[in-house]
């Protein structure tokens, strides 16, 4: 009996020693497992956050899609139409009169379009951001004939004629104008002095932040019109130092319409949401490619038979999809620093908005 209840203490006490090793190897290995990614237990303040597990409301998300615009821009162009045997070259084009000498003349409009942003709508008008390259239609197209042993002679020449900038849905209404430019920077601040509804065009009421304090992988937000649908989509910092002006990376997919969408993230501190910049441009390569005489949108070809007409060569974009690049709201700021006067003259002031003193 002795020697039975010997073996069941002896027993009894080996499972608690094997309790307690399994309590303290799960232990160690929980600490090593902290110990291997020590940045996650780091203690430095960050600017904004990076989880989207915090959420906007669904209310702010309301307004902010109000703020934001789809804007066009249509060109007006007139164009002079040259024969052959009339040997105008580009040399000779300064000393002719286009109407005089064409042989004949169209007219043709390109239409563009992007996103633009309300800073300001007030008493003395409507002021919204977007990208300058939006409105860069050249003055002047000359088009030579294809021949090679022609390329000199010009048989076309398109002159601009006017150029109309509006907000969508109000074309018959309000036209804005260029207030302050910077191709460079490629922003722009287009406005009107025209009265519009403050209620169908809020003001952004966003702070603007400090793109400085962006970092790698910081989750931001961006709103905008990319192929002419309006959309909030998600992405990340790819690149907080992609220039040496504080401009970045995000790698969200590109479209055309999204120039100028805006790029919002959460403020750490406040749980606030903050303007951190807008969308530039899309990375991409160009290749020359062959095309019919007239593209897929004015004539349908069947494939199965040889094509037989002119071809013509053509710069085609290739785009690198996930390779954003934004402008930053610290290059915005600048911008209009630099443009204060000019801004203020046609009787907008964003001081308080970027919180100058």
């Amino acid at each position: 009996m002795k020697k039975r209840n010997f073996y069941k203490s002896l027993k009894k006490t080996f499972f608690l020693l094997t309790g307690c090793c399994l309590v303290i190897l799960l232990s160690v290995s929980c600490q090593n497992k902290s110990l291997r990614y020590p940045l996650l237990q780091s203690t430095n303040k960050k600017e904004y956050v990076n989880d989207f597990s915090i959420g906007i409301n669904n209310d702010e998300l309301e307004q902010i899609a109000a703020n934001v615009k789809k804007v066009f821009s249509i060109v007006d162009y007139d164009i002079y139409h040259f024969s052959e045997s009339a040997g105008i070259t580009q040399s000779k084009l300064a000393q002719i009169n286009l109407r005089r000498s064409s042989e004949s003349k169209s007219i043709f409009n390109e239409s563009v379009y992007g996103t633009a942003t309300i800073l300001q709508n007030n008493q003395n008008g409507i002021l919204l951001l977007t990208c300058s390259h939006i409105l860069n239609n050249p003055d002047t197209i000359i088009s030579f004939f294809a021949e090679a042993n022609k390329q000199t002679l010009i048989q076309s020449v398109a002159i601009k004629k006017s150029q109309m900038i509006f907000i969508h849905g109000n074309i018959n209404n309000n036209l804005l104008k260029i207030i302050a430019i910077d191709p460079e920077r490629d922003l722009v601040l287009l406005g009107s002095n025209e009265l519009f509804d403050q209620n169908e065009q809020p003001e952004f009421k966003l702070k603007a932040g400090n793109s400085n304090t962006l970092q790698w992988g910081t989750q931001v937000y961006l709103m905008g019109f990319p192929g002419g649908h309006q959309m909030l989509t998600k992405a990340n910092i790819g690149n907080p130092h992609s220039s040496s002006n504080g401009d970045f990376i995000v790698d969200v997919s590109f479209n055309p319409g999204g120039s100028g969408s805006i790029i919002i993230a959460i403020n750490k501190n406040t749980h606030y949401l903050e303007l951190v910049g807008i969308v530039k441009s899309a990375s991409a390569t160009y290749t020359n490619v062959l095309i019919p005489e007239k593209e897929g949108n004015q004539e349908i070809y069947n494939p199965n038979m040889p094509y037989e007409g002119d071809l013509f060569v053509k710069r085609a974009r290739n785009i690198n999809y996930g390779i954003t690049f934004a402008v930053s709201v610290n290059t915005i700021r600048d911008f209009y620093i630099q443009s204060r006067k000019q801004i203020t003259r046609a009787g907008f002031n964003l001081d308080n908005y970027f919180e100058l003193k």
